[in-house]
């Protein structure tokens, strides 16, 4: 101690002097001194903003701080239901422990992980931890190191059986950048007199290690640092869209980014070399057509096979053979040639079909964005995800990815929680550009109108008209001139809180069920939507909306409307079967007559969603001015996200010690002119909620599969005591040491299920039960059997079965 504290007086002191001294230096003139060349900068190692070309991977992430998020809650509340509830593999619980034992090490490093590559020659998945030094990657180096072949052991070489002695040499290897331990190289002897391939070689480990400058590299294989940025290239740090997402997200904790052209474009090279293969084959064929004799019996394996068979036999090896991993074909080499099927070729680009299903949409043309970035960040208590969707300055964007047929309007001031409830459980609402989707799916819709096959119209007729001239007809208005500009900007549609009418409703029209005493079927009413649509001319509407009623098919619906009127409120009823309204500068409709009435008594009663403070508060982190906003009250949220999860004393432990106010998750879709940006934010609670139900039913696959083992145990000990009555016992029941003794059942049966097995007999009778070793974990149910072979089970707790249990099926 007393070292310790002169030590931190020497230093306070020289700290003092250089402060106090350090003016007065800068004030004296230095002595005319020979100058000295000035020392050369330490050369710069490769960093993050440098390391990557644009073209060498189309998958990008970047984890910033890692030690700090480690150790954040934002993972550690995570991690604790997963780590307790769900029991995960050895591999992820040594991951966790090892990165908590070094999450001062990592402090403010940054991972990078890329991955898709398009070159040929650069690892297929591409791990790097960048930290602060060269110093402090050198350290960390042997660190890792040693932890890695834990998770990737190297595999052992298999030895040739019957190998004759041959000469060896020793070899001294460098292997990660470190010395080798010498190991032993035998040369076989081949035909020509050369050296054959080692063998009994050490295996090579299933990954590669290097540390260049202030970086750690972990990778697939071997490669070369130049090989990731060729000269020439253009650097990803100068690439548009990845500057704009990068910029746009400089302070999120976690950051990715898609590159969607590069993706499309070499789908698109490849799809166009396969059509050049399939030309010149054909061409081909065409200048020497075989002869039929050949053509009927083909001699040679090279012969051009039936189009047809190939597809048959292509379409069995798709159903036979497992689907690929994500692998990438080598763009400049050319497709396989002799063979040609009739059926397109498939796609060189394994995993491509998801770009499909995300922005195919249903109907129309497919519709990419350039890229994507996207960023996952805690704040408050929400985790909250963005992502932005890079369109290009030369194309209009689309808003929403996987719907290409919706055009959002300008941005504007939600208008419609003024007029919806305030205990609505689900609110949508959004911008909407009529014209420009009119235009859109017009095409479509004509398209499959002409592909009808009831349709009569004649080939030689002019094109058909518009699939809503008959609509049109009946109006006396055309729909994109007239209707659709008497329209607003806002759409806004509501699932309203079911009423404890229409629960009770749903109780009575549910089925009782027969699962068991222990199960219960939850009857759950299904609410209606309620739209609220923004309309520009109240008046002009109130007209066209009866027309457009008796057009859809209601002829002589107009003979039963009411009107009634509350307030600025007017609602038409048709019979009280069919209700709309008019609030403000906004037309309800509801397909149920009563939801759109509930709606009318909430805004006179001043209880719309505007006043519910909840929606307030939760909604006040977005933007004034939205294209989209998405709120779902905690009770949906419950519902609908996390269900009824299996009891467990362990999860019941869990979530008691849980916030049990779940709030609302909430959502915004918003352009500032660089592109889409969607903003998601999900309760933590809630989260924490999701994995811990998900991680307590993989916790209980275990337990399942002991609980399965134990039911065979008790069947095996019926059969071994109706075995060693007839036998060995010479009417008597045996005990647990005698059939294990006599062979009947495997000694070890007992100890590898799970459940303690236990067995009493008692005359001409027995009984025998099976108990979860630890209840909750290794199982839960307890099972029984006796003579009469009825195996039965019941949950004790950890208790016995009797005989009062009921028999399983």
């Amino acid at each position: 101690m007393p070292t310790t504290k002169n030590f931190r007086r020497v230093l306070a002191t020289l700290l003092a002097l250089i402060i106090f001294a350090a003016p007065v230096l800068a004030q004296r003139r230095p002595a005319a001194t020979p100058k000295r060349p000035a020392p050369q900068a330490p050369e710069k190692g490769p960093s993050f903003d440098s390391l990557l070309a644009a073209d060498t991977y189309k998958v990008y992430c970047e984890v910033r701080g890692v030690g700090g998020l480690v150790h954040s809650p934002a993972v550690t509340d995570l991690l604790e239901p997963l780590l307790k509830l769900g029991k995960p593999p050895k591999e992820i619980q040594s991951v966790v422990k090892w990165l908590n034992a070094h999450a001062d090490v990592l402090g403010g490093s940054r991972l990078m992980i890329a991955g898709w590559p398009s070159r040929q020659n650069v690892p297929t998945v591409l791990l790097a931890v960048e930290f602060a030094s060269a110093e402090d990657a050198k350290k960390f180096y042997p660190e890792l190191r040693d932890f890695i072949p834990t998770l990737l052991p190297t595999p052992t070489p298999t030895p040739t059986p019957g190998a004759s002695p041959s000469p060896s040499l020793t070899v001294v290897g460098v292997r990660n950048n470190e010395p080798a331990a010498p190991y032993e190289v035998k040369v076989l002897p081949t035909q020509e007199g050369g050296a054959a391939p080692a063998e009994n070689a050490p295996a090579a480990p299933p990954y590669y290690m290097s540390q260049a400058g202030s970086l750690v590299f972990l990778t697939d294989k071997a490669f070369k640092v130049g090989d990731l940025k060729p000269k020439n290239s253009k650097p990803l740090e100068e690439d548009q869209n990845f500057t704009l997402a990068r910029s746009r997200f400089a302070s999120e904790s976690v950051f990715l980014y898609f590159d969607l052209k590069s993706i499309q474009k070499e789908e698109e090279e490849q799809r166009a070399k396969w059509d050049e293969e399939r030309k010149r084959i054909e061409e081909e064929a065409a200048k020497n057509p075989q002869p039929e004799e050949t053509a009927e019996m083909p001699e040679s394996s090279e012969e051009l096979p039936d189009p047809g068979s190939m597809e048959d036999e292509a379409r069995a090896s798709d159903e036979e053979m497992p689907s690929p991993s994500p692998e990438i074909v080598d763009p400049n080499e050319p497709p396989p040639t002799g063979t040609l099927s009739s059926a397109p070729p498939p796609s060189p680009v394994a995993g491509f079909n998801w770009l499909n299903l995300l922005f195919g949409g249903v109907g129309g043309p497919t519709v990419y964005p350039e890229a994507i970035g996207a960023a996952l960040v805690f704040e408050g208590d929400s985790y909250v995800a963005r992502v932005l969707t890079l369109d290009g300055s030369d194309k209009p964007g689309n808003s929403i990815p996987f719907l290409p047929q919706f055009a959002s309007g300008p941005a504007l001031v939600p208008a419609s929680p003024g007029v919806l409830p305030a205990d609505a459980d689900l609110f949508v609402t959004a911008s909407v550009d009529y014209v420009q989707i009119y235009d859109r799916v017009l095409p479509i819709m004509s398209v499959m109108a002409s592909m009808n096959p009831d349709s009569t119209q004649p080939t030689n007729e002019k094109p058909p008209q518009s699939p809503f001239a008959e609509i049109e007809g009946k109006l006396g208005m055309k729909l994109r001139s007239d209707l659709l500009p008497l329209l607003g900007n806002e759409v806004a549609m509501a699932m309203l809180k079911p009423t404890k009418e229409t629960e009770d409703a749903a109780k009575r029209s549910a089925q009782p069920t027969t699962a068991g005493p222990q199960q219960t079927e939850t009857a759950v009413a299904s609410p209606n939507p309620v739209f609220a649509i923004s309309i520009k001319d109240r008046e002009a509407v109130a007209k066209v909306i009866p027309k457009l009623i008796e057009a859809l098919g209601l002829k002589g619906a107009s003979a039963f409307a009411q009107t009634e009127k509350r307030g600025s409120a007017e609602i038409v009823s048709y019979a009280g079967v069919f209700a709309y309204a008019f609030i403000d500068n906004f037309l309800i409709i509801s397909p149920d007559a009563k939801d759109t009435q509930r709606v009318v008594d909430a805004y006179v009663n001043n209880q719309t969603l505007s006043s519910n403070s909840q929606f307030r508060n939760f909604t006040r982190w977005q933007s004034r001015q939205v294209l989209g906003q998405v709120y779902v009250a905690p009770g949906l949220v419950e519902q609908y996200t996390l269900g009824n999860p299996a009891p467990g004393h362990k999860l019941n432990e869990f979530l008691s010690r849980m916030n049990p106010v779940i709030d609302p998750l909430t959502y915004s879709l918003t352009n500032d002119g660089v592109g889409h940006l969607h903003e998601l934010h999900v309760p933590k609670n809630l989260l924490q909620l999701i994995v811990a139900a998900a991680s307590s039913e993989l916790g209980e696959e275990p337990a399942r599969a002991n609980e399965a083992m134990a039911q065979s145990a008790l069947r095996t000990v019926f059969s071994a005591e109706a075995t060693f009555q007839a036998t060995e016992g010479n009417g008597s029941y045996g005990s647990l040491e005698q059939l294990i003794a006599a062979n009947f059942i495997p000694k070890d049966m007992a100890g590898r299920s799970g459940y303690r097995i236990e067995l009493t007999v008692a005359g001409s009778k027995f009984m025998a039960t099976a108990v979860p070793s630890d209840y909750g974990v290794s199982g839960k149910l307890s099972y029984f059997i006796d003579e009469t072979g009825v195996l039965r089970a019941g949950d004790h707790g950890g208790g016995a079965a009797t005989a009062s249990d009921q028999p399983l099926n």
